[in-house]
């Protein structure tokens, strides 16, 4: 399966084809038991290689090992992690934790809901941007608050505009800002 999948909406019979061919190499269930065992170890495989799991995907899962679509969906739903939709060609982890709270977090928040019409899981409608809340601590207290693009690089001491001026660059040019302090 390949990467590029992960901003596309409908899955490629290759990439079905290569994911039946993973799941007989390493998820043959011994019985309906193992079979249940196996439904997370299997998903996450096609996270990994998706970026989130496709319906397709969902349903030959359910076929090899034996399960409803519907046991695949509880679980997709129950565990935050994994995804249903397809990300956004960057990822933004905006830091809600207590530094980052006190210094205006909220604020952040409040603007990815009215400018970019996203909120928590979120990716923007041009496909551009997905957006996870953080309410522990990215580990940057400093430069509260603060977010992470591309899970690389991070842009603090923000406020709204320099936070939105963040996400233009990041989702014009694809290149994260070096800087780390304030504009």
């Amino acid at each position: 399966m390949t990467r590029g999948m992960a901003h596309k909406s409908t899955v490629e019979q290759a990439d079905l084809d290569r994911l039946q061919a993973h799941l007989e190499e390493h998820f043959q269930p011994r019985d309906h038991e193992e079979a249940q065992e196996l439904i997370l170890g299997a998903l996450q495989h096609v996270q990994h290689e998706f970026g989130w799991v496709p319906l397709e995907a969902s349903q030959a899962i359910a076929d090899h090992l034996g399960v409803s679509v519907n046991r695949i969906y509880g679980l997709l739903t129950f565990y935050a992690d994994f995804r249903t939709e397809p990300p956004g060609e960057h990822f933004m982890l905006l830091c809600h934790g207590a530094a980052c709270f006190v210094g205006g977090s909220q604020k952040l928040i409040h603007e990815l809901r009215d400018n970019y019409g996203i909120g928590q899981g979120g990716t923007t409608a041009d496909g551009k941007l997905t957006v996870q809340i953080v309410n522990g601590c990215l580990g940057v207290c400093d430069l509260a608050p603060i977010v992470q693009f591309d899970h690389e690089k991070y842009v603090g001491n923000l406020d709204v505009d320099s936070f939105n001026a963040a996400i233009e660059e990041i989702t014009a040019n694809g290149s994260q800002r070096e800087d780390h302090g304030a504009d």
